[in-house]
């Protein structure tokens, strides 16, 4: 047996809070001495252990009573499960929280990247995306737009929200293009830009000239029009066209004729 003073040694729980749990009548001990000692059985020590357990998952005292005391093993065992599975449904509702949380911030720090004057209606936008977790319109606008050798390149572009490193890449690049839109075609800047937008744009599409065409056909803006993704309005899409074709049609002999001119 042990006396409520080795037990807390062994344990680390204070004696007042073993007190306590016998005046709850949660922890009572097995034998109590004429002169007021308590002592506990190793049955007392599991049962201690069980509290200590529950506890960490986060369940209240009087809930913790309610599984570990009375009844037949085979109660204990249905109000243990019972109780557990509830805490799990609660746990995974937390995470996904936190992983809500996370994503949103993610979204915030790229936004603000990309257009450093990001407008409250961005992050309600943002927010309400979030909180409705519905994939069912990206899913109908894939469908619909896109044939099934087409789809799977489509879902593995870059989207906010995430730390990949093709993401962190685009967000960089898209901020770097939409804080030079007045530079010409020809400018160093421009022509830089326009390499790795090339470059970028054939790594994520695969190489299909085609589907880039058609994906930047369809995110277009039209005239007057909110963008359709983040970042990419009507004035930002129609710099890159004049800086890719300005590079498409010049190429090197263009590079070395614009250099001419700066130098």
């Amino acid at each position: 047996m042990y006396s409520i003073g080795r037990l807390s040694k062994e344990t680390g729980i204070t004696v007042r809070t073993l007190h306590y749990y016998d005046e709850l009548g949660l922890l009572e001990p097995s034998y109590l001495s004429e002169a007021g000692y308590r002592y506990y059985e190793e049955r007392d020590v599991m049962r201690l252990h069980e509290i200590v357990a529950l506890k960490k998952l986060g369940f209240t005292l009087a809930k913790i009573k309610g599984m570990v005391t009375g009844g037949p093993d085979t109660e204990r065992k249905d109000r243990w499960k019972s109780s557990l599975t509830m805490e799990l449904a609660a746990v995974r509702s937390e995470l996904q929280r936190l992983s809500d949380l996370e994503k949103l911030i993610h979204i915030t720090l790229q936004s603000i990247e990309i257009k450093p004057d990001i407008m409250a209606d961005d992050l309600f936008l943002f927010i309400r995306s979030i909180q409705s977790d519905n994939i069912e319109p990206r899913e109908k606008f894939r469908s619909l737009y896109f044939t099934e050798e087409e789809r799977p390149i489509i879902e593995e572009l870059p989207e906010l929200g995430n730390d990949d490193p093709r993401t962190l890449t685009w967000v960089s690049l898209l901020g770097e293009i939409r804080s030079n839109l007045h530079e010409p075609p020809d400018s160093p800047v421009s022509r830089k830009l326009a390499q790795r937008i090339i470059g970028l744009t054939d790594e994520f599409f695969g190489g299909n000239e085609e589907l880039v065409e058609k994906y930047w056909g369809l995110v277009r803006p039209d005239e007057g029009m909110p963008e359709k993704v983040f970042g990419m309005d009507k004035e930002t899409m129609d710099y890159m066209d004049r800086i890719i074709d300005w590079y498409i049609a010049n190429g090197e002999k263009g590079e070395k004729n614009a250099d001419e001119r700066v130098e």
